[in-house]
């Protein structure tokens, strides 16, 4: 099955995140290392909704919870992320890939009962203080705030919008940062505040291919805090 086609059997695959690498370079914490969701995963590649897209034949590392750590190259840019073709034969996915397969899936829960979720559509865009808009992933959120991965560091304190959303970065984390809401947003209302404004989705869904510069690490803390 090729990485672009999603296996419908895999039905919560959605809710599967991981984090990832472009390139060669060892990974840095806070500096090139990225969220993203998985899309779909067969035995010779998966495809991911990302923050960051790679150039066609880079090379990528990444890794998902359920399935290990995996290594390929960009075959395909897709509409929000990118597919990737391992390398070689990686012992014992397909195994885990039926595993998850038959695992106990209930739907997802009901979002009022739940702190902290994550979108049904992860990608936006991320407004800096000083304009620059950058397509970000969100990796889960809550009425008060939400965590960030994009080709981004800004400092804490930094005034960034989300989406509609403004706030504050609070904290930063091995594959982004937090931002805490300048106001408590409406459960209702929240995902599709958190969505791209109308001008930027088209930018969204089209991204250049850009290479991670490396040469300044970043500071990192464990978890999101952005609550």
């Amino acid at each position: 099955m090729p990485a672009t086609d999603i296996d419908h059997s895999l039905h919560n695959i959605s809710t599967v995140a991981g984090r990832y690498v472009l390139g060669q370079q060892a990974m840095r914490p806070g500096v090139n290392i990225f969220a993203c969701r998985l899309r779909s995963i067969s035995p010779t590649g998966f495809a991911v909704a990302a923050p960051v897209i790679g150039a066609i034949g880079e090379a990528v590392s990444a890794s998902f919870a359920p399935f290990g750590a995996l290594q390929g190259r960009v075959s395909r840019h897709l509409a929000d992320g990118f597919a990737v073709a391992l390398d070689g034969a990686e012992p014992d996915l397909a195994d885990r890939i039926e595993s998850f397969r038959h695992k106990p899936w209930h739907g997802l829960a009901d979002k009022r009962a739940e702190k902290r979720f994550m979108p049904a559509e992860p990608r936006s865009v991320i407004i800096l203080e000083g304009g620059e808009v950058l397509p970000c992933l969100i990796v889960d959120y809550s009425a008060s705030g939400a965590a960030i991965s994009a080709d981004a560091s800004p400092a804490i304190g930094a005034v960034v919008t989300i989406g509609h959303v403004p706030g504050r970065v609070v904290r930063r984390f091995d594959v982004g940062f937090a931002v805490h809401f300048d106001e408590r947003q409406p459960g209702d209302e929240i995902e599709a505040l958190l969505e791209a404004p109308l001008e930027w989705r088209r930018a969204v869904a089209v991204l250049r291919p850009r290479h991670i510069d490396t040469s300044e690490p970043g500071d990192a803390t464990e978890g999101y805090g952005y609550d």
